[in-house]
């Protein structure tokens, strides 16, 4: 192989070095994206749960309220 041919070589091999480089630092930086995504997601399910907690304490306290006042229905 002469001097040109392997000078073209190493150019195409430092090209590809430098892309896969900037692969490897997009990966990490969408691994980091996906995380803050999964963080948020859980944040919104924790208050989710805790609406729906918070409306089944409501239900019962209606409940027991319409129970009370002789509300309800027989049918229950």
């Amino acid at each position: 192989m002469n001097d040109d041919r392997a000078d073209l070589m190493l150019e195409i091999l430092k090209t590809i070095q430098n892309d896969l480089g900037a692969v490897k630092r997009e990966q990490i930086s969408q691994g980091i994206r996906l995380a803050a995504i999964e963080d948020h997601q859980r944040g919104i399910m924790t208050s989710l749960y805790g609406m729906q907690a918070d409306i089944s304490d409501l239900k019962t306290r209606v409940d027991r309220i319409e129970r009370r006042l002789g509300l309800t229905d027989t049918e229950h």
